[in-house]
């Protein structure tokens, strides 16, 4: 039997969104990392080593303190390094759209509402009206 295709996924488009944390080669390393390219995509793109690429990588991930590439991301994520291009496009879409939950739908109107009868410690019990 073949070996399988390693399967592809989108990338994000990811930007920083405070440039002022890291300095500017970093930054554009850790971007890129962000965006899910390997060490030597990324040095090929920037011309430089995949090594040079993962000292600064470490380096982020001292800055950070984080254990992985993986949590060097999320970090980066979670303290405001990063921002989506895309997806503030499509916030602003979504809010533009009435919302389509508030409609009732036929399916709904077809089931018997649900009501909780008796709620316990370990159990929720509900009945159909």
């Amino acid at each position: 039997m073949g070996r399988r295709a390693k399967p592809t996924y989108p990338r994000m488009i990811v930007e920083l969104a405070d440039e002022t944390l890291l300095p500017p080669r970093r930054a554009e390393v850790v971007m890129l990392a962000a965006r899910g390219m390997s060490a030597k995509e990324i040095g090929r793109l920037l011309d430089i080593s995949p090594e040079t690429v993962n000292w600064h990588l470490d380096e982020a991930k001292d800055q950070f303190h984080a254990h992985s590439r993986v949590d060097l991301i999320s970090q980066g994520w979670m303290q405001g390094l990063f921002r989506a291009r895309m997806l503030a496009w499509a916030l602003l879409a979504f809010a533009a759209v009435p919302a389509m939950r508030s409609r009732p739908s036929p399916l709904s109107s077809t089931r018997p509402p649900v009501t909780a009868s008796r709620i316990g410690r370990t159990q929720v019990s509900c009945n159909y009206a």
